[in-house]
């Protein structure tokens, strides 16, 4: 062991969490930070161009590179989860769509005993992440660490699915983070000048020079350290050598949805009796952990285009050429686009309060992953359930720091989710067929024209089904028996221990993860450093009042 190093406070995980606490707690000059992130520096061009994602997703080099365990309800699939190992975290190789959940995802948390994590009391801390594109208002910042752009729609075919989405009796919202999320209308993404915004970008290079900032690469955390029951400090390998340094104040698990459990466990924090399964010792018997997993299930529909006007020609290696060239010269054209550029959100049936189906529109035919692309002309659209009903959950396959953790998402383990992805494959169906798409519409890719019945449609999602990348909840916040955290993301049961990530949200919310849990961050960064919050901006949200009533 090398000598020890103190620090007030620990952050585990240079993510999209890691980031910002990291900026947020060396504010305060007293204040001294160490950040252990597991990933090396996020240098790549490919980490930087927007269109690249899909490059990303197809090795370990920034990526966890993790599977699930043989999903029961989805033909016992091991199926992809990617998580980012990098600086940045999933920040850096993720999809750029900024989605922040919709107003009533915060307020149901706050009825969860979390007064202070209503809509109006995030409001403050999703506007002071931000610097948008279009200007800020009561509902959108101007002076944030972290850019957004709208997408640019500058294919007819993104303009196709608005209008189509209007045609089918949709309203259209001018800003899905604003006054209106239910609708069709133009997609935010996090980037700036043709590049990614990650929060390795926007919160942590600025500052990473800071005196009291020490930023540690390539640093597997295997445990915290306890003395009692209070945490003191982090075992990590750092080049082959084991390390211990300690907390002064506290220690911050910012590992993301699937490693936050996996440390807490490997900690001894957890449910006691799988933790002796793994012969680790004991801290504090929390069953919650882990438990709760949820995500977004995706489902991707193809079709044909009879127009030759697809991003199709950007799959060939000419036009690979010719993207990139543009892009590395003037950060313009597509590749400054991470392709997700129109969408929509809707409810699935009467009696839904606000949207539960989401969309994400692409000119071009692909993977998500990039793993499988369609070389003639073609649209998709994504369509995702937001409110899943079907758990999941983390847990160790062993005592070893260096084992993936064994991760079940359970999709499609409840009626209601087979249901709702039946609705919803229909109700696209129904959008797509729109007079605006006729003039490119050919046949359907995949699902295949012929696939119509309720069974078909099931048989084909259980095939097709993916994640969204969404995962969350897997230490949920709040004070039911289940909890890991309590309002102020402090770990039930220890002291001086906190997680901040997606995995505290009690509930996933209604859109893409990535702002709210930055937004999460924000906050926690007041509640560690004892600052007042910021005031609650009460503001009108939208809600259709007829929803009892009409589907749309």
């Amino acid at each position: 062991m090398k000598q020890k190093s103190e620090f007030d406070y620990i952050i585990v995980g240079a993510g999209s969490a890691g980031c910002v606490l990291a900026r947020r707690l060396t504010e305060d000059n007293s204040s001294s930070v160490l950040l252990l992130e597991a990933g090396p520096i996020d240098s790549s061009l490919f980490l930087r161009m927007p269109i690249a994602l899909a490059h990303l997703l197809l090795s370990d080099k920034y990526n966890w590179y993790y599977h699930t365990d043989a999903e029961p309800h989805m033909d016992h699939r091991e199926m992809y989860c990617p998580r980012g190992r990098v600086l940045g975290g999933s920040s850096s190789i993720n999809g750029m769509v900024y989605v922040r959940g919709n107003a009533f995802d915060f307020d149901g948390w706050a009825g969860n005993d979390l007064a202070q994590w209503s809509y109006a009391h995030c409001l403050p801390y999703f506007k002071k992440a931000e610097t948008y594109e279009r200007g800020g208002d009561d509902y959108r910042g101007h002076d944030g660490p972290l850019h957004v752009t709208a997408g640019k729609t500058d294919n007819p075919l993104y303009q196709a699915f608005i209008d189509a989405g209007i045609e089918a009796g949709y309203p259209a919202t001018e800003d899905m983070n604003g006054f209106q999320q239910e609708g069709f209308g133009i997609m935010d993404r996090t980037t700036f000048a043709g590049k990614r915004c990650s929060t390795a970008v926007a919160y942590l290079r600025p500052v990473i020079k800071r005196s009291n900032l020490h930023l540690q690469l390539r640093a597997l955390s295997h445990r915290v350290l306890f003395e009692g029951k209070r945490a003191i400090g982090v075992e990590y390998q750092h080049r082959g050598e084991m390390h211990k340094a300690y907390a002064g104040k506290e220690v911050i698990v910012c590992g993301g949805t699937i490693n936050s459990p996996q440390l807490l466990m490997l900690s001894g924090v957890g449910s006691a009796e799988h933790l002796q399964q793994h012969d680790i010792p004991v801290v504090s018997d929390l069953p919650g952990v882990g438990q709760n997993l949820q995500d977004h299930l995706d489902f991707t529909i193809q079709i044909s285009c009879k127009q030759p006007i697809s991003y199709a020609p950007a799959l060939k290696l000419f036009g690979k050429l010719g993207v990139g060239l543009r892009w590395l010269l003037f950060k313009q054209g597509i590749g400054a686009s991470n392709l997700f550029e129109s969408g929509g959100f809707i409810r699935s049936d009467t009696g839904v309060e606000f949207p539960d189906l989401q969309f994400h529109f692409m000119a071009i035919g692909a993977s998500y992953d990039g793993s499988a692309w369609i070389k003639a002309h073609a649209y998709q659209v994504f369509m995702s359930l937001m409110r899943p009903t079907s758990r999941g959950r983390v847990r160790l396959r062993s005592n070893d720091p260096h084992a993936s953790p064994s991760i079940l998402f359970n999709y499609f383990e409840t009626q209601k989710d087979q249901q709702d992805v039946i609705k919803g494959m229909k109700l696209t169906r129904e959008i797509l067929h729109q007079n605006a798409f006729t003039p490119y519409r050919g046949p359907g890719i995949s699902p295949g024209d012929e696939v119509q019945s309720d069974q078909q449609i099931l048989a084909w999602a259980r095939t097709k089904g993916e994640t969204e990348y969404h995962p969350t909840s897997t230490c949920k916040m709040g004070a039911d028996d289940d909890a890991v955290v309590d309002g102020s993301l402090r770990v039930h049961g220890v002291e001086s221990l906190r997680v901040v990530d997606a995995s505290v949200m009690p509930s996933v919310v209604s859109g893409n993860t990535n702002a709210a849990t930055i937004m999460i961050a924000e906050k926690a960064a007041d509640i560690i450093a004892g600052k007042t919050p910021l005031e609650p901006l009460y503001v009108a949200v939208y809600r259709a009042n007829d929803y009892m009533s009409s589907q749309r």
